[in-house]
C-alpha cells in the first residue's frame, strides 16, 4: 500500500490548517502547519506528549528571549545568544523538557536576529499558532481515523500472545527451538513496555488506577513469565531416563502446552473485541488436559520414586525442572486470566453504579 492513513490524516491536517492559516490573514500562519507534523506521530498518546513538549518549549523560549533581548542586548551578539540559550537549558532540564529544547531555542535564535523589531507581535502569534496546530493535530487524531496508543498496545499484545503459542507448541517439541524465535518474543514485550509510556498520556493524571493499564500490566507480566518459561524449555531438550510409570509424561507434557496455547490465542482473539474500556477475559475458565492432571494424582504418590529404581538422580532433576517449568506456565496463566476477571468485575460494578447515579439524578429533575 503506497499510501497508509497515517499518511493521509497527516497530509489533510496540515493542508487544512495551511488553508485556515491563510484564510485568517493573520501573519506568520505558517507555523501552524509546521506544528502539525512536529507532534502528529503514530497515536494520540505519543502527539499528546509531544504536543506538551513543544508548547512549553515555545512558552520558554519566548520568555528567555523577552529577558535575554532587553538585558543583554548591550553585550556582543555571541555572548548574548550563548547566555540565552544557556539559560533555554537549564530551566528546561529544571523543567523536564525532553525535546521541546529545539523549538524553545529556534523561538530565541530567530527572535534575537530575525524579529528583533517586532517581537511584540511575533512571540503572541507564533505562540497562537504553534498551540493551534497542536491541537488540530491532536483532534485529528481524535476524529479523523483514530489513532490510540491503548488499542495499538492490545493489537500488539495480542500478536505476542500469538507468538508465545507457538513458541509453547515448540517447545513440546524434544529438540531445542531456535534461539532467533526467543530473541523475537523478547524483541516484542521490549517495544510493548515503550508504548505503555503513550498509553499512559492518554489515560489521564492518575493512569495507575485506570483499569485499561492494570489490564496492561497483567499482560506484561504473564508475558514476561511464558516467555521464560518457553525459553528455558526449549534449553532443556528431550525427556531423559524415563521410567515405565512415567511412559506418558511427555504426552502429558505435549497436551498441556498444546492447551496452553490454544488458551492464548483465546486471549488474542479477547484482545482485538471491541471493550469499554477493556476488552471481555474469556467467558469460560480454562479445561486443563486430562493426561496432566493424572500426571499430576501419580506424582503426589511418595511410593513412586521407590518403585522406578532405573530413574538416575540425573534424570531425576531433568524431568522434574521440565515439569516445573510447565507447571509455572500453567499457574501464570491462571492467574493473569483471574485478574483479567477481576479487572473487568470491577469496572462492571463502576458502570453499574454510574448508571443508578444518572438514573437517580434525571429523576431529581
Amino acid at each position: 500500500m503506497l499510501i497508509r492513513r497515517a499518511e493521509l490524516r497527516l497530509a489533510f491536517t496540515a493542508g487544512l490548517t495551511n488553508a485556515f492559516a491563510l484564510l485568517s490573514g493573520l501573519p506568520f500562519g505558517y507555523y501552524a502547519p509546521l506544528a502539525v507534523l512536529a507532534v502528529c506521530t503514530g497515536s494520540y498518546g505519543g502527539s499528546l506528549a509531544l504536543g506538551r513538549q513543544r508548547l512549553l518549549g515555545s512558552l520558554l523560549g519566548a520568555a528567555i528571549l523577552l529577558v535575554a533581548y532587553g538585558g543583554l542586548k548591550d553585550l556582543p551578539l555571541p555572548l548574548g545568544m550563548a547566555v540565552a540559550l544557556g539559560a533555554l537549558r537549564l530551566f528546561g532540564g529544571a523543567l523536564g523538557l525532553q525535546v521541546g529544547y529545539k523549538v524553545g531555542g529556534m523561538i530565541v535564535v530567530m527572535g534575537w536576529l530575525v524579529h528583533d523589531d517586532q517581537l511584540a507581535a511575533w512571540i503572541p502569534l507564533r505562540l497562537f499558532w504553534t498551540a493551534f496546530g497542536i491541537l488540530t493535530a491532536l483532534l485529528s487524531l481524535r476524529l479523523f481515523w483514530p489513532a490510540r496508543a491503548s488499542a495499538a498496545s492490545l493489537q500488539g499484545y495480542a500478536t505476542l500472545l500469538r507468538d508465545l503459542a507457538l513458541a509453547l507448541e515448540a517447545a513440546a517439541d524434544p529438540q531445542p527451538h531456535r534461539r532467533e524465535r526467543r530473541r523475537q518474543l523478547r524483541t516484542q514485550l521490549v517495544s510493548q513496555r515503550r508504548l505503555e509510556v503513550q498509553v499512559t498520556n492518554e489515560l489521564g493524571s492518575r493512569p495507575e488506577h485506570h483499569p485499561l493499564h492494570q489490564l496492561l500490566q497483567v499482560l506484561d507480566d504473564c508475558c514476561s513469565r511464558l516467555i521464560v518459561s518457553s525459553d528455558s524449555l526449549g534449553r532443556q531438550g528431550a525427556w531423559t531416563d524415563l521410567p515405565p510409570a512415567l511412559g506418558d509424561l511427555h504426552q502429558a507434557q505435549a497436551d498441556l502446552l498444546g492447551a496452553l496455547a490454544q488458551r492464548l490465542r483465546l486471549w488474542a482473539e479477547q484482545l482485538e473485541t471491541p471493550g469499554e474500556p477493556l476488552p471481555p477475559p474469556p467467558s469460560q475458565p480454562m479445561a486443563i488436559p486430562d493426561r496432566w492432571m493424572t500426571l499430576e494424582r501419580r506424582l503426589a504418590d511418595p511410593d513412586l520414586c521407590s518403585a522406578s529404581p532405573g530413574l538416575s538422580l540425573e534424570g531425576l532433576q531433568h524431568n522434574a525442572s521440565r515439569l516445573t517449568l510447565c507447571s509455572l506456565a500453567l499457574r501464570t496463566l491462571e492467574t493473569g486470566e483471574r485478574r483479567w476477571r477481576g479487572l473487568a468485575g470491577v469496572d462492571a460494578r463502576s458502570a453499574a453504579v454510574q448508571r443508578g447515579r444518572d438514573a437517580s439524578q434525571r429523576s431529581r429533575r
